[in-house]
């Protein structure tokens, strides 16, 4: 399977293969939701009440509609405590991005897999790129302390 680079520098996407693209960026996201929702701590929740509007330059190139994503937000006692939101697809180096943020800190969740590939999911510090940790239960919750 192509890379993200790869399938972005191709001479042309077709509408198809965006939209498969788009659809399993979807599901990738729902299943890491599910994950994390089964590694949240006692007395945690969540909520996917939000959305966001998905519309990147490939999906403008084959007119393809925009796509609602679901926010992840967590609660912390009831109350809000972290977001998750998905921030892109078509990320060079990843097989897209969401941000996790609680309180002032702000971490990248990246899937390093190539496309269509079983995800694999890591967690960045904004402030230090350098230091990706697996996406796990120990990861999260060292963000949720």
């Amino acid at each position: 399977m192509a890379d993200v680079l790869e399938e972005l520098t191709a001479d042309a996407l077709t509408r198809a293969q965006v939209e498969d693209r788009v659809e399993d960026w979807a599901q990738r996201i729902a299943g890491l939701y599910g994950r994390i929702e089964s590694w949240l701590p006692p007395g945690w929740s969540s909520r996917r009440t939000r959305r966001v509007r998905m519309i990147e330059e490939p999906m403008r190139e084959v007119d393809l509609p925009p796509r609602e994503l679901p926010v992840l937000d967590l609660l912390a006692d009831e109350a809000p405590a972290a977001t998750i939101e998905p921030r892109g697809l078509w990320i060079v180096g990843a097989n897209g991005r969401l941000d996790l943020r609680r309180g002032a800190d702000h971490h990248l969740i990246l899937d390093r897999a190539a496309n269509f590939e079983e995800p694999d999911w890591v967690l960045v510090p904004l402030s230090d790129r350098r230091r990706a940790l697996p996406l796990d239960r120990s990861a999260l919750s060292s963000v949720l302390r």
